[in-house]
């Protein structure tokens, strides 16, 4: 049965199955489409700053979340090193460039993903009638600015070579890096697609 399974996974990871099956082709458009649609960043930093202008008092600018993590203060010399934000009338405020890439409720965000591969396919499951299925894949960031690129945001927010934040220093999202994420896509009518994206 185990042997059964194994075959099963090469031959839909190689893109040989039946018609409506979940090949690694179609589940990598599937996931592609919905980054599309959403146009979803890539990567996106500093979503603790979630309002400007950002009072550089010393208690606020000494705080960190960790205590091997970096300051509120280096984060903010990072952005501005970026030339996302500005100091003035003692406090930070958006540049021009940081109000294009600022949102609220997640940071400066930048990049958009594009789905490298399908990794791993899992066995089809059958929740409410609908088949799906769960599978590994890895990304990379495309039209990555060169703000993102700025040594001094690099080191503040630990950004790796790929554009991705090494979140090993840094609270974040479940699936940080361009390796190794899930997702649950669902059959339809052939095609596959992330649930509530049919």
């Amino acid at each position: 049965m185990k042997n059964a399974v194994m075959i099963l996974a090469v031959a839909l990871l190689a893109g040989c199955a039946g018609p409506g099956e979940p090949t690694a082709e179609k589940l990598k458009q599937g996931l592609q489409a919905h980054f599309d649609q959403y146009q979803l960043p890539a990567q996106c930093v500093g979503k603790r700053f979630h309002e400007f202008p950002y009072a550089a008092d010393p208690e606020r600018l000494n705080f960190r979340y960790q205590p091997d993590g970096p300051s509120n203060g280096e984060l903010l010399a990072g952005l501005e090193s970026a030339g996302l934000v500005h100091q003035q009338d003692g406090s930070y405020r958006l540049t021009d460039q940081g109000r294009q890439v600022f949102l609220p409720e997640a940071g400066f965000c930048y990049g958009r993903l594009r789905v490298q591969s399908v990794d791993r396919i899992g066995e089809i499951m059958k929740p409410d009638d609908v088949r799906a299925v769960r599978v590994a894949y890895t990304v990379e960031i495309l039209d990555r600015p060169a703000w993102s690129e700025a040594p001094g945001f690099v080191r503040a927010f630990d950004i790796t070579d790929s554009g991705f934040q090494n979140r090993k220093r840094f609270a974040g999202p479940d699936q940080p890096h361009p390796e190794g994420r899930e997702a649950v896509l669902a059959d339809d009518g052939g095609d596959w697609a992330v649930p509530g994206f049919l």
